[in-house]
């Protein structure tokens, strides 16, 4: 997989810019909800750092991956969630606060967690001939420049000018999304037959990674009794990742083809995103029609 210098300048740009805008969302009082319903933070959170490379393990083991693509499976797993999974919450009547914290938290725990995660897996699974080494101070600094600083200057922005902020957090979000997803079209044009290519291999694997992410997290709210909506925020925050940081992480520390799970996975989550977000919030529109005719 080949990237450019347009590629590897704007994608990273253009998280910096996301978070940003994730940030000028957050009230410090948003925080509150995980001294409310700490467990339900923590498991959405953790569930990044655990769920998903367990389902990166099990995909692995069952498709037969190695090095540089199985690495990049890895790599996704191990990835926070981000703002598309907070507008698939918010599309889907889901508990959009609860997303917001998970997202939030995963987030400011990814310095830490990816580095060590991807190590561990890469290392556990024999994937190169000598042991995977996550350059974990370089990591750290990629991921607090264009993660920690943006979030905090656009809670920042929010707190100074809160106005500004609730006059384009949306359209911006929005926008965000729809820009990101461009750049990974991009990606993938410019590297089309490594891309079919892979296609026959990396496809199923991403389908059943993704589809585990989303039956993991649901459950695991069901085993801690949470509510349905919040076991959807759950299934949600869980299997949708933020693809843009796994794709950066991959073209930076690794190989190119490290980088091409992040991108198909980015594609296929939409769909998947999308489609449980629309059937759930037609679901949520039925009981409460069904509520009101009780009544």
């Amino acid at each position: 997989m080949q990237f450019g210098t347009m590629e590897k300048t704007l994608l990273p740009l253009m998280l910096a810019v996301v978070m940003f805008g994730m940030g000028m969302g957050l009230h410090l009082s948003d925080f509150r909800r995980v001294l409310q319903t700490p467990l339900q933070a923590v498991v959405g959170s953790i569930g990044h750092f655990i769920l998903m490379p367990l389902a990166a393990f099990i995909v692995i083991k069952i498709t037969g991956l190695t090095g540089g693509l199985a690495l990049g499976v890895i790599i996704v797993g191990s990835s926070p969630s981000g703002p598309t999974s907070n507008l698939l919450n918010y599309l889907a009547k889901a508990d959009v606060a609860l997303a917001v914290v998970i997202t939030t938290l995963s987030t400011l725990l990814c310095p830490i967690a990816t580095p060590f995660v991807v190590e561990f897996m890469g290392n556990t699974l024999g994937l190169a001939s000598t042991p995977v080494v996550v350059p974990f101070v370089e990591m750290l600094k990629l991921v607090f420049v264009i993660i920690a600083i943006p979030i905090t200057l656009g809670m920042l922005v929010r707190s100074k000018a809160p106005k500004i902020a609730d006059s384009i957090e949306r359209p911006y979000k929005i926008f965000s999304v729809l820009f990101l997803l461009g750049m990974i079209v991009l990606v993938l044009s410019k590297n089309w037959d490594n891309f079919i290519n892979n296609l026959p291999t990396l496809g199923p694997a991403i389908i059943l990674h993704n589809g585990i992410g989303l039956v993991l997290g649901f459950y695991s709210g069901k085993i801690f009794g949470f509510g349905t909506k919040q076991c959807r925020t759950l299934s949600i925050e869980v299997a949708i990742q933020n693809t843009t940081l796994a794709m950066t992480i991959a073209m930076t520390f690794f190989a190119p083809e490290t980088a091409l799970p992040g991108a198909i996975f980015s594609l296929w989550m939409y769909v998947t995103g999308l489609a449980l977000a629309t059937y759930w919030a037609k679901r949520q529109t039925d009981a409460d029609n069904a509520v009101h005719a009780a009544a």
